[in-house]
């Protein structure tokens, strides 16, 4: 991995609000109406809350404390606008050190297309050069997704990063150009490394869906627990959880169109079979069609 330049040191994990007995989520009980499988609340919580951005980031690329000084909203959203609600797209653009950018992600729905959407994505990105600016100073890019569903189900991964490679040798060509995918329904799949960076308990937090579960995923953990406040503080915005609910009811409606022509398709093949095996038997008592 290319090194990340920093500038000064900070901490920007140890800056999260450490007294957790002050929080409101704290008090909170039973279900939670939007999680961050929601991609809107997943923006507005990781638009937010900088100490929570700058930690997720921290441990998604193996970083160690001091080395995420900024993290910048490059495509930020006023919460709560109703317009945001018909974006096709709720992914967060951030610039690293003003230097790298990445490029987050929630995906629920499984359309078929997350490797070639990922790419392209990836690719706007990497075109950041100003006319006259030098190739070697293109910034690396990063396109990291959250996925609800297993990518590849003939080869499931909690936390699977890929790279351009030489197939013959497997040396890196660039590490400019990195895609990461993060399978929240594999958790359990979770390596040592990804325990020692503490992705698994993220994935845990995105996707808890009772304050309950979340008191005792961010025992002990700061970040964790500013973002659980922010999850909180969203929920109770009338506003954001209206955008919420209508990227929701949105999503659901997707989903059953999308099933529905499955369904389709399946009966025109199926009947197109049946025409196929009716003609045969016509055929084989050597009537005429």
């Amino acid at each position: 991995m290319e090194k990340i330049s920093t500038s000064s040191i900070a901490t920007p994990c140890d800056s999260a609000k450490s007294d957790k007995t002050n929080y409101l989520f704290q008090k909170a009980t039973g279900h939670i109406p939007y999680n961050m499988t929601n991609d809107y609340i997943f923006r507005i919580v990781l638009q937010k809350n900088e100490a929570s951005r700058k930690c997720l980031i921290r441990d998604l690329l193996h970083l160690k404390d001091g080395e995420v000084v900024s993290a910048t909203v490059l495509n930020p959203i006023d919460p709560g606008d109703a317009s945001s609600a018909k974006e096709t797209r709720m992914d967060i653009r951030v610039e690293l050190n003003n230097h790298a950018r990445l490029n987050i992600e929630m995906q629920v729905t499984d359309y078929h297309d997350w490797p070639e959407r990922s790419l392209t994505y990836l690719a706007r990105e990497f075109n950041s050069l100003k006319h006259g600016e030098d190739y070697k100073d293109v910034p690396p890019v990063y396109q990291i997704a959250f996925l609800n569903y297993t990518l590849f189900p003939e080869d499931p991964e909690f936390y699977a990063t890929y790279r351009m490679i030489n197939v013959k040798t497997g040396k890196v060509y660039s590490d400019k150009y990195t895609l990461s995918v993060i399978e929240l329904n594999h958790i359990d799949l979770a390596t040592e490394d990804d325990l020692r960076y503490g992705i698994d308990k993220w994935a845990m937090l995105l996707k808890a869906t009772t304050w309950e579960e979340v008191k005792m995923i961010t025992e002990g953990n700061n970040a964790l627990a500013s973002t659980a406040e922010s999850i909180f503080l969203s929920n109770e915005d009338y506003n954001i959880r209206k955008v919420a609910l209508e990227r929701e009811e949105a999503r659901i409606r997707q989903e059953k169109k999308d099933e529905l022509i499955i369904q389709q398709a399946a009966q025109i093949n199926n009947q197109a079979a049946e025409i196929e095996r009716l003609k045969e038997i016509i055929a084989s008592a050597g009537l005429k069609s």
